[in-house]
């Protein structure tokens, strides 16, 4: 099995036990939005789901970074491949 599979079941096998010991609803209040009655799960869940869309956006971001620097170095690599251009005063050098 995968670490990433292992992580997930083990987030997973949490929230069903945060679930099940906190069947209580409770009340949340946010700068100033406030709401009543809310079960403890859907708290957790909102909190999961903003982690991971932030994280995916920073990685994705991290990607593109990436990306672009690999682009620069494969262009100078082809670069580097090409022989130097040769000047005619090189050839008139060689050629006494």
């Amino acid at each position: 099995m995968s670490r990433h599979l292992i992580v997930t079941l083990l987030v997973a096998l949490a929230l069903v036990v945060l679930t099940v010991q906190n069947p209580n609803p409770v009340a949340v209040q946010f700068l100033s939005w406030e709401a009543q009655q809310v079960p403890v799960i859907v708290i957790v869940l909102i909190s999961l789901s903003s982690g991971v869309i932030i994280a995916s956006f920073l990685g994705l971001i991290k990607q593109s970074k990436l990306k672009s620097k690999i682009r620069l170095q494969q262009r100078m690599i082809e670069d580097l491949k090409q022989p130097p251009p040769v000047s005619p005063d090189d050839e008139e050098d060689s050629s006494q």
